[in-house]
C-alpha cells in the first residue's frame, strides 16, 4: 500500500502544534534547508493518515507480512546513545529510501524524510511525553516508539 498525502493539507510548520520543536529557539542545530523537509499536516489530513496507521498498530494486523526486531534504546540522555540509537535505525532502515509519516496522535502528524528524521531524531521523539509511530510511505516498514525511551521497527517479509 502507498500512503498519499493531500498536498493541499500541508500547512505551516509555524502553525503545526508541535512545530516549536523545529524552530531556532529548541533546535538551533536545524537548517532553513532541512526545515523545508518536513511537512506538517492539517488536523483533517492527520485524521485520515491516522486511520490508516491504526490498522498497522494492531499487531495481527502485522504478523506474518512484517518482521519484528526486538524493542531496543532510544536514550538521548548523551550524544554516545543519540547516535547509537541513529546507527541502529540507519542499519535497520538502510534497504528503504522512502519518505516517512510520522504520527504523534489522530491529529498531529507530519511528512519528512528518512534522512532528516534519522539526523534530528531527538526533536521527532521526546522522552516521558511521546507514543509515535512512524510509517514508510509504501508500508515497507513501522518504528514505534515508547516515551519509556525504546523502539522497535516492523520491516516487511
Amino acid at each position: 500500500m502507498n500512503i498519499q498525502i493531500d498536498e493541499k493539507e500541508i500547512i505551516p510548520l509555524s502553525d503545526f502544534e508541535l512545530g516549536w520543536r523545529f524552530d531556532k529557539v529548541h533546535n538551533s542545530d536545524i537548517s532553513d534547508y532541512d526545515k523545508k523537509e518536513i511537512f506538517a499536516l492539517s488536523e483533517n489530513e492527520s485524521k485520515r493518515i491516522s486511520k490508516i496507521i491504526s490498522y498497522y498498530e494492531i499487531e495481527s494486523n502485522r504478523i506474518g507480512k512484517y518482521l519484528e526486531t526486538d524493542w531496543f534504546s532510544a536514550n538521548s540522555e548523551n550524544d554516545d546513545k543519540i547516535e547509537r540509537f541513529r546507527n541502529q535505525i540507519e542499519n535497520y532502515l538502510k534497504p528503504f529510501n522512502e519518505d516517512i509519516l510520522i504520527s504523534w496522535e489522530r491529529k498531529l502528524a507530519l511528512k519528512t524524510t528518512k534522512k532528516i528524521f534519522i539526523k534530528y531524531w531527538t526533536d521527532f521523539l521526546y522522552p516521558s511525553s511521546d507514543d509515535v509511530t512512524i510509517i514508510s510511505e509504501r508500508t515497507n516498514w513501522i518504528l514505534f516508539y515508547n516515551h519509556c525511551e525504546v523502539a522497535n521497527i516492523w520491516t516487511k517479509n
